[in-house]
């Protein structure tokens, strides 16, 4: 069944659409029309079964059926994950992290970073939205504005921290311990990696430094690698 994330109150009987782009998605993409059942969510737990009542180009009507309120996450997975020098290399990690269950997206700011800002945070919000809705996710990960990791070594939150490096590193990730009900604080470095000094202020944070193999991997992949490991070990 397709999925909607819609900013609006459920609580209501109706729902009426006048966004251009989600009635162009359901009516040009999708070939919604009345009658047609989907599930609406808010993003922030809430879930309703829904029925087309009324679909054209200027506004559609959604008849809301049933709610449930979804169980939240039992612990927060914080992707630290740095600014990369391409734009698409963040959206897919962006993207990815969604889909495998991350409830908070940071971006960093590291030694070898090349960028030091995001511009399209609008952009990067969309990906996420979009995320949801293909993994049919009830809780939106919230995205945070840039920090660098000094930043976050001198307010650690709360919860496991882990660091990947090939080079340097305390043990593989698949034999750290990793609980499903503490949170877990995972940065993953720049194209060149973390440099010896931030590894070592890491540690001296009680961070633990990680190996994934054998092989050298791209930060894309270390990271959805890495997550996947942290949610599913």
């Amino acid at each position: 069944m397709q999925h909607f994330i819609i900013n609006q109150d459920l609580s209501v009987d109706r729902l009426h659409i006048v966004d251009k782009e989600l009635l162009h998605q359901m009516k040009s993409v999708l070939r919604f029309k009345p009658g047609d059942e989907c599930r609406i969510l808010d993003g922030q737990g809430t879930q309703a079964e829904a029925l087309i009542e009324e679909l054209h180009q200027k506004g559609a009507t959604i008849i809301l059926k049933s709610r449930k309120t979804c169980e939240g996450p039992r612990r927060r997975v914080r992707l630290y994950c740095a600014v990369s020098k391409k734009p698409a290399t963040f959206e897919l990690i962006v993207q990815k992290a969604t889909e495998l269950g991350v409830t908070d997206l940071i971006p960093l700011v590291t030694e070898r970073c090349q960028v030091r800002e995001l511009r399209k945070m609008d952009r990067l919000q969309l990906i996420i939205k979009e995320a949801c809705e293909q993994s049919e996710r009830c809780f939106m990960p919230r995205l945070h504005e840039v920090i660098k990791l000094k930043e976050l070594l001198t307010t650690t939150p709360k919860g496991l921290l882990l660091a990947g490096d090939p080079w340097t590193y305390d043990r593989p990730l698949k034999e750290v311990e990793i609980s499903q009900t503490e949170d877990v604080n995972l940065i993953i470095g720049p194209e060149g990696g973390l440099t010896q000094d931030e590894l070592e202020a890491i540690r001296l944070a009680g961070g633990t430094l990680f190996l994934l193999g054998k092989t050298v991997l791209r930060m894309e992949t270390a990271a959805l690698a890495a997550l996947s490991v942290v949610q599913f070990a």
